[in-house]
């Protein structure tokens, strides 16, 4: 451990210029969080990487020159989601595998060195989401291990304490649990920059429910949105049947003819009643449309302000089964509502099923640069 953290002294004495908090606006509230926060504007997620389960044949390798490409674009941040359980000895200890240290290290020392802030998490802990007394003491040591081995870590780098829990991990739940484990993680990375969100996969709409530490001002509150859902996950044989048979949603709607469901398709009522409003609204009330998602956006504003504490909107996006152009215009809204929200943002995902970037052709989707980065020549 002694040699980890000398090697991370020696990351941060490099990257300190570039990483290290930066002074906030007098407009801004004069936290660490907030400092912290302007370098988490802008981000991609590494998905279906590290978070996959060793042995699945759907992982999508990233490499120090994906890091690169991402800086080049104009990206400041990225988040890695690590399935670190999956690498958990057994209990008491639940020692984590040098192999999964090895994998983030690579990731997380070139970033840093390309100027690129860095945000790790637990995604897909399965276990603790849906027997979270069964699992509450595996996550405090994961916790403990990470926060041990970067410690000495530049500032650049931050922890999210899990991704979207759901199920049995209620917001309510998670409060006295989030309070002990950044109790834990503060014994070894005092200023460390922390993210954490509520439950119901990181909804908005849980915010009012979520209690955080009142002495630790080094926390941002982390949401998703992937609102229109049937927009954004058309095709997607994860959502369940009936949003895998809606197949050409455009956005924003009204589409110029109308939409048509297959006449085997097997959908609720509510879902034929929003495709009746997709084809009948106009743009300003179509659920296919900014209107979807922009209320959303301020409510998670509103609830950051009351509660003096940043806002970072940690995944959206939209699956590729939708047309690109539609894709290209839907990014360009939703991120322009966060910017006029003042909302960090982190795209779900770099090159896998929602991606920004073509690797084949080694250029960003049509539309997506143009869509993420308006001023970039």
């Amino acid at each position: 451990m002694h040699s980890t953290q000398r090697f991370w002294r020696r990351l941060a004495a490099v990257a300190v210029l570039a990483c290290g908090l930066a002074a906030v606006s007098a407009a801004e509230p004069d936290t660490p969080a907030f400092a912290a926060a302007q370098h988490f504007k802008r981000g991609a997620n590494f998905g279906d990487f590290l978070e996959v389960p060793p042995g699945q044949g759907w992982r999508v390798q990233h490499t120090a020159k994906d890091l690169a490409l991402m800086k080049a674009e104009g990206f400041d941040h990225v988040r890695i989601p690590i399935g670190w359980h999956h690498y958990a000895g057994p209990a008491p200890d639940y020692r984590l595998s040098p192999v999964i240290f090895a994998k983030v290290d690579d990731l997380v020392t070139n970033a840093l060195a390309l100027h690129l802030s860095v945000l790790v998490n637990i995604h897909h802990f399965n276990e603790f989401t849906s027997r979270p007394a069964e699992n509450t003491e595996k996550f405090y040591a994961i916790w403990r291990q990470i926060a041990a081995h970067y410690a000495s870590a530049p500032a650049g780098l931050a922890f999210e304490l899990i991704n979207e829990p759901k199920d049995a991990a209620t917001t309510e739940l998670l409060n006295p649990v989030y309070a002990e484990v950044i109790r834990q993680i503060r014994q070894t990375n005092p200023r460390r920059t922390i993210f954490l969100g509520p439950g119901r996969w990181n909804s908005i709409g849980e915010l009012p429910k979520l209690r955080l530490p009142a002495d630790d001002q080094n926390l941002i509150v982390t949401v998703h949105c992937y609102e229109p859902f049937f927009f954004t996950h058309q095709g997607a044989n994860w959502a369940g049947p009936e949003v895998q048979s809606l197949h050409g949603i455009v956005f924003p709607g009204p589409p110029d003819k109308p939409f048509v469901l297959p006449p085997d398709a097997k959908v609720s009522q509510g879902v034929r009643h929003w495709i009746d409003r997709y084809n009948t609204l106009p743009t300003e009330q179509n659920p296919s449309s900014p209107r979807a998602f922009r209320d959303l956006i301020q409510q998670a504003k509103v609830w950051g302000e009351q509660n003096h504490r940043p806002m970072h909107l940690g995944e959206f996006g939209a699956y590729t089964k939708a047309d690109q152009a539609s894709r290209a215009r839907f990014y360009g809204a939703f991120r322009a509502a966060l910017d006029e929200a003042g909302i960090g943002w982190a795209i779900w995902d770099w090159k896998s099923g929602f991606k920004y970037w073509d690797e084949a052709k080694g250029e960003p989707l049509p539309g997506m640069r143009q869509a993420l980065f308006p001023r970039h020549e």
